[in-house]
């Protein structure tokens, strides 16, 4: 009888619980209740920050603190360095100073030939004025023409730069091997 009455729980479990729910009204029990959820706190009031304006920057227009009228501050001091012959504060020595004449052109020989050759069309000016400097000074030159300004750097020991209207060229003969092993 005990297995009549275990297969008669199952039928119903399948017929009523599973297949068919009901209220529990069989041998199983019904399901419990879903738990409860906790509540939920509330976020905490924002708190809003006002941002402070940059602090102004002040500007001093004076040269040296010390001057009460900046005025004329800066203009006398300015005018007593350039009676003691100073320059950014600082005496030169006399190892320092250098004698640099003309600093683009150390040969009249090469001006006279840039003068005698140059072009307005650089290409014709630049190799007319190596041809002639090979042919009259002797050795191996570089020439560079252009319009307006340039900017290069050589190693030499004879140069000249000269520009006639709109038209610059710069001259300078090529160190030998030996002369370069000096240099250095």
């Amino acid at each position: 009888m005990l297995i009549f009455v275990v297969i008669s729980c199952f039928v119903n479990f399948l017929a009523e619980g599973f297949l068919f729910p009901s209220s529990g009204n069989g041998c199983c029990s019904p399901c419990p209740p879903p738990p409860v959820c906790a509540p939920v706190n509330p976020c905490p009031p924002m708190q809003i920050q006002m941002c402070q304006p940059a602090p102004v920057a002040q500007t001093q227009t004076c040269c040296t603190p010390m001057v009460s009228s900046c005025g004329t501050g800066c203009k006398k001091e300015k005018m007593k360095r350039m009676k003691r012959g100073i320059t950014n504060f600082r005496d030169k020595r006399q190892s320092e100073l250098v004698e640099v004449g003309d600093a683009k052109c150390n040969s009249d020989d090469l001006k006279n030939v840039i003068i005698q050759n140059i072009d307005r069309v650089t290409s014709i000016a630049k190799k007319r004025i190596q041809l002639e400097a090979e042919r009259i000074l002797g050795g191996r030159y570089n020439v560079i023409c252009a319009r307006g300004d340039f900017s290069y750097i050589t190693s030499t020991m004879v140069y000249c730069q000269h520009t006639v209207g709109d038209v610059t060229c710069y001259v300078f003969k090529q160190l030998s091997d030996s002369s370069q092993r000096r240099m250095v």
